[in-house]
């Protein structure tokens, strides 16, 4: 399998690298109160000391954010607001990551820690220190999309604004850390985050509601959401996708003229190259290889490869996976595009990022995140203020909005 961490700078917490992302992941909402850097530590610590099987580190995770809970909740009532922020979001970051690697089958654990990793969310939510909003998005056949808007300020005034997607593996309210949020509202952008089919916030409830090649149509739907709003300038609407994101968002550009600017970070071009990493691969070494590696590497593929998409086996989700492609596609998106690359990324991705940019017709840019920058890691997760600096200044220019 693809290895998921190839950059210079990961934190070195496990060999393995699937878990080694995670730890970097998690580290990555410290700019924004989402991590401190001791907690992770001592989570890796005590993964190491208990033997670091599966079990072992979803316990760990969960002992820690719950931990932070208890101190978000003393601090709230002791009307500490400023602390409360703080713990209850790195409860949420905590108990999320604790909540990533249980079993797919075990959905009613799935759904029970879901749930109370989003309570710390939203409960901090209300002493943000700008408007948020939990939303629900019309999406089909009376089923909604859970979301939430950010807003630069609660005056009224129409203002550009980012529909932020995450990956195969996102979570809504995980954009508000790996999204840089604050970061966008700094530069007069409200953001609307959401979970769509097949990721978490959906799917727990709704396991038949897959990933769809046709991203456009659930993202549609989010688009029709956010123009509605009187704090929406719907004149001046981007999409900026992250990982897989980086395969919904073009997809969805692609088939909205609405969308005045896009952000792949990293355009995924086509989805089963990605993840069989090289042409030499195919769907039966795939196999053996995830077989081969320890817990991290098979548990990523049963949460976010094969439950994600509905796919009982790896045969069935290659299957399916041949239908998420941009070829094609890349010469109907007639808006702005800023296409990214991480230095650390796998080639055969940085290949597709380069090979989805050079087929544009629209006005475009490619940047890359560098290791020099500290920022090489998948999606420039290890320098979000960085990365997310380079994505919203970009936007801000792109949509004529310079201050908030």
């Amino acid at each position: 399998m693809a290895d998921p961490v190839s950059s210079f700078t990961r934190p070195g917490f496990s060999d393995d690298a699937a878990l080694d992302l995670q730890y970097l992941r998690a580290l990555a909402g410290t700019p924004y109160g989402g991590a401190a850097p001791g907690e992770v530590l001592a989570v890796a610590d005590r993964v190491r000391r208990r033997g670091g099987d599966r079990d072992t580190y979803i316990q760990a995770w969960a002992e820690q954010g719950r931990r932070v809970a208890a101190h978000a909740a003393e601090a709230f009532a002791a009307g500490r607001r400023a602390t409360a922020l703080s713990a209850y979001l790195r409860g949420y970051n905590y108990l999320r990551a604790a909540e990533f690697f249980i079993p797919a089958g075990r959905l009613e654990e799935r759904r029970k820690l879901y749930e109370e990793s989003v309570a710390q969310f939203d409960a901090a939510v209300p002493l943000m220190p700008h408007p948020a909003e939990k939303i629900s998005i019309p999406y089909a056949n009376g089923v909604t999309l859970p979301g939430y808007v950010f807003t630069v300020a609660d005056d009224g005034r129409p203002r550009p604004t980012v529909v932020a997607c995450g990956g195969v593996d996102g979570y809504g309210e995980e954009m508000y850390l790996l999204g840089g949020v604050p970061d966008a509202l700094a530069r007069g952008l409200n953001v609307v985050a959401f979970h769509g089919p097949g990721q978490r916030g959906l799917q727990l409830y709704h396991p038949e509601l897959a990933f769809r090649p046709d991203a456009e149509v659930p993202l549609g739907a989010v688009v029709d959401c956010v123009a509605d709003r009187p704090d929406v300038d719907e004149d001046r609407i981007a999409l900026y996708g992250m990982s897989f994101g980086g395969y919904l968002a073009p997809r969805a550009a692609a088939h909205d003229e609405r969308i005045k600017a896009l952000v792949a970070n990293a355009p995924q071009r086509d989805l089963l190259g990605i993840v069989l990493g090289s042409g030499e691969r195919n769907d039966s070494s795939l196999m053996k290889e995830v077989k081969e590696t320890r817990w991290g590497g098979p548990a990523f593929v049963e949460n976010y490869l094969l439950w994600s998409n509905g796919a009982a086996t790896l045969e069935a989700f290659a299957a399916q996976a041949r239908h998420f492609t941009l070829e094609g596609l890349e010469q109907e998106i007639t808006c702005p595009t800023l296409s990214i690359a991480a230095e650390g990324e796998i080639g055969v991705a940085t290949e597709q990022a380069r090979q989805f940019h050079d087929a544009l017709r629209a006005p475009k840019h490619f940047a890359t995140l560098a290791t020099a920058d500290g920022a090489d890691a998948h999606c420039g997760i290890g320098n979000l203020p960085h990365t997310s600096a380079l994505i919203y200044d970009w936007i801000a220019q792109q949509l004529g909005e310079n201050s908030g």
